[in-house]
This record gives C-alpha cells, sequence and structure tokens, in this order.
C-alpha cells in the first residue's frame, strides 16, 4: 500500500498560518506595531526631561534664550514696584490690555499664570531694528520683567511663548509726554 507524502497532505491550515495570510492582519500590525513603539520609545526617551512646572518652556524645546532678563518663582521680585507700574499676566492676558503711563515710567510685567510667559515688543512680525526691547524670554510663575518707557505713543506689547500671540495675548503701553 502506498503512502501519501507530505505535498498531497491537505489537513487543516494552523490559525496562526491563516492570520499572517490574512490583509487585515498585515494593515493592523503595520499600524499599530510602529505606533505602539514609537509611544514606547517617546515615553523612554522623555522620563528624564525636565517637567513643564521644572523648566522654563523654550528649555524643553531647545530655544531658550542666553540672556534671559529673568526671575524664577522661588526668587521672584514682590509685586509692588517703587516709582513704576505692575501689569499681571494671568489667564492668558495681560491686565490691564491698555496701560497710560507718563515717559520715564518702569512698567514690570510679572506672571501669575503656572505655565510660562514672554514679554516682547510690537508684534512677531516687528523689524528687530523697530524694537524699543530684545523680548524678556520665557519666565515662569512669579518671574518678573522690566522695561522703562522714554519714548511717547503707543507701543504694542504681546507674549511671544509659543502660541500666546496667537490666543490673543497683547496689550499696547501708552506713553504721555510728563507734563511736569
Amino acid at each position: 500500500m502506498a503512502t501519501q507524502g507530505r505535498a498531497g497532505h491537505a489537513g487543516p491550515v494552523p490559525a496562526f498560518q491563516r492570520m499572517l495570510d490574512s490583509i487585515t492582519f498585515l494593515v493592523l500590525l503595520g499600524v499599530f506595531f510602529p505606533t505602539g513603539l514609537y509611544t514606547v520609545w517617546s515615553i523612554v526617551e522623555l522620563r528624564d526631561l525636565p517637567s513643564f512646572g521644572d523648566a522654563r518652556h523654550g528649555a524643553l524645546h531647545g530655544t531658550l534664550p542666553a540672556a534671559a532678563a529673568t526671575t524664577r518663582a522661588a526668587d521672584a521680585a514682590t509685586t509692588a514696584v517703587p516709582g513704576g507700574v505692575t501689569v499681571e499676566m494671568r489667564a492668558m492676558a495681560f491686565s490691564p490690555r491698555t496701560l497710560e503711563v507718563p515717559a520715564g515710567t518702569t512698567v514690570t510685567w510679572i506672571n501669575q499664570d503656572p505655565f510660562d510667559h514672554a514679554v516682547a515688543y510690537g508684534t512677531p512680525d516687528t523689524p528687530a531694528a523697530e524694537r524699543l526691547f530684545e523680548g524678556s524670554g520665557d519666565f515662569g510663575q512669579g518671574g518678573t520683567f522690566s522695561f522703562t518707557f522714554d519714548a511717547p505713543g503707543t507701543h504694542d506689547i504681546y507674549c511671544s511663548t509659543i502660541g500666546h500671540y496667537a490666543a490673543g495675548m497683547v496689550m499696547a503701553v501708552v506713553v504721555v509726554e510728563d507734563a511736569r
């Protein structure tokens, strides 16, 4: 009696083999496997980065200016500014949004939010040559930035932290001639 060889055997195909032959499985594997690997890799890579509460916004993105005129919450100045005016940065807004001061007044911005802000002159499109001051760079809660306004006129100010200008974080400082 002759026996059939393996090639002639028509036994059932194992479930794992059917799964590997399925186009649907291959598509799902191609989508979810790389996504899962990327997610795991991101967690491994990011676990040693400082949290948003521990580092300035720009430090997390590698864009922190070298000479940022800021202070951290631990060593922040008080909100009282002798001979000057304080502007609060709170809830993604400047308060007040319009400020009128005599020429020679020092304006101090203080960050009251638990995330970073920055003070910049003009708009993002204002050429550097037309700016009254270089931007403050990002600073955290309790941090301050000050500038003395001597030039009369209306001076636009905005928060240059990524996304804050687009969210409407702008103000105007109106400097009037000192009538002394």
